[in-house]
């Protein structure tokens, strides 16, 4: 079996890493680009800034 497509982030809230935002993809027709990893990104930005309000 070939490997999954992955993007992960970390996501900070206060300078502690306190998880992080995994995308996954089985479809081997599609490799991730720039577009995924900045979506896990974003994702992980947004949980962050959540987290200290």
């Amino acid at each position: 079996d070939p490997e999954p497509n992955q993007a992960v982030s970390t996501i900070v809230c206060e300078g502690d890493a306190i998880g992080a935002v995994i995308l996954l993809s089985d479809d081997n027709g599609h490799k991730f680009s720039e577009f995924e990893e900045k979506m896990a990104m974003c994702g992980a930005g947004f949980l962050g800034r959540q987290m200290e309000q």
